[in-house]
């Protein structure tokens, strides 16, 4: 019988550590920005003596056993537009983001050819817009009918073994695993308690979305190999299929390979959708008639631009910086080529004026339309439109 080849491990990367390495690395978690973490140290605080928080970290990292992360800062973020739902973030203090960072890039070049050409979350040179035209084109194909599907809480619920296991199935090197279990097992301050974490990969950390690609890896190339084509985007994946019988099918895949996992998915947010009927991904409505914002990204949208323009306030300068902030951000996303929201665009445009003018004159009345014109918005004001954000391709119908 032929020996089984034994799998190459890559070892020494812990050698690769080195000043070149840790200065990318800040420079990298500078230009992300990021509030402080439990330590209060900001990225100005800890750029200004650079060079010898640099040099300590870089000892530490090399060094097996002697880097101890902080716990991470919890804060809750609104998961929703009403703000009933909350998210958690785990702000990890600057000098540990410095260190996943290093670890990110060690772990990245590894891993990245290994990962399927239909996954697109977190991962360089691809997007959002990237993956919703992947979709699009596998129902210009014919194929009708997905499977929309979510993870329930991934980044909290991933087991930590788990994560791993799955690292060292390609890393050999003991004090980098070392590294990403202590990253994992680095417990959170809420409200100045500690609480230890035994399970899931912050979401806020730097190497969380690498660290989650590289457990659904599995998932991705399970599906190829059953034959089905799908896009996912971190947690959130759609499977495309050609009839209700295969996406059920791809279901029932999908669960035993969550089940594997040790994760499940969302009963909620996971349902069989027709594409004439259309179903959200990515916070798109998409269907074979429009692919525009999907309800919750609309009324997002409006939550933020209610609360710039509250009649309470005063009409100056930092509210059109603010408004225009919210503005260009929404419009440029949903701008694209394959968007259908010109007309949606207007409407939300004649809104925000209306909001505006309310707050000028505290008041809603029409015959304010003639005292605050169009024009003064754009020319006066320099308060941007959405319309001005749509692409030059951007379609009403499908072709």
């Amino acid at each position: 019988m032929a020996k089984r080849k034994k799998k190459i491990k890559v070892h020494s990367l812990t050698g690769r550590i080195d000043e070149r390495l840790m200065r990318e690395a800040f420079k990298a978690v500078k230009r992300n920005r990021g509030a402080a973490g439990i330590d209060k140290v900001s990225i100005a605080m800890f750029e200004e003596n650079l060079d010898a928080n640099l040099d300590a970290l870089q000892r530490d990292l090399k060094t097996r056993g002697k880097f101890v992360p902080k716990p991470l800062r919890r804060v809750w973020i609104p998961k929703d537009a009403k703000g009933k739902k909350l998210r958690p973030l785990g702000i990890p203090a600057v000098r540990d983001r410095v260190a996943q960072e290093v670890v990110r890039r060690l772990l990245e070049p590894i891993f990245e050819p290994m990962f399927h050409d239909c996954s697109f979350g977190f991962r360089p040179g691809r997007s959002c817009h990237m993956a919703i035209e992947r979709v699009l084109s596998f129902h210009q194909d014919g194929d009708r009918v997905t499977l929309d599907a979510d993870i329930a809480g991934f980044f909290d619920n991933i087991p930590h073994k788990l994560i791993v296991d799955a690292v060292a199935e390609e890393v050999a090197d003991g004090n980098i695993l070392n590294l990403v279990k202590k990253f994992l097992a680095a417990g959170v301050m809420d409200n100045g308690v500690f609480k230890p974490t035994s399970i899931g990969t912050p979401q806020g950390g730097v190497v969380s979305p690498l660290l989650a690609n590289i457990v659904l890896n599995k998932l991705d190339w399970r599906l190829d190999q059953a034959g089905y084509r799908f896009v996912r985007y971190a947690d959130d994946f759609v499977v495309v299929c050609k009839d209700r019988n295969q996406a059920e099918a791809a279901l029932t895949m999908v669960e035993e390979v969550m089940t594997e996992l040790g994760l499940s998915l969302s009963p909620e947010k996971t349902k069989i959708a027709s594409y004439g009927k259309g179903y959200e991904f990515l916070g798109f409505r998409l269907s074979s008639k429009s692919r525009t914002m999907r309800p919750k990204s609309l009324e997002k949208f409006k939550t933020k631009i209610r609360e710039i323009t509250r009649r309470c306030n005063n009409l100056d300068a930092n509210v059109i910086v603010k408004l225009n902030q919210v503005i260009r951000g929404t419009a440029n996303y949903f701008a694209t080529d394959f968007s259908t929201c010109i007309k949606l665009y207007q409407k939300l445009d004649k809104w925000i004026r209306m909001r505006v003018r309310c707050m000028k004159f505290k008041r809603k009345l029409s015959y304010d339309n003639y005292r605050m014109r169009q024009g003064t918005f754009d020319k006066k004001l320099g308060l941007l439109k959405m319309l001005d954000f749509t692409a030059t391709t951007m379609g009403e119908s499908l072709t």
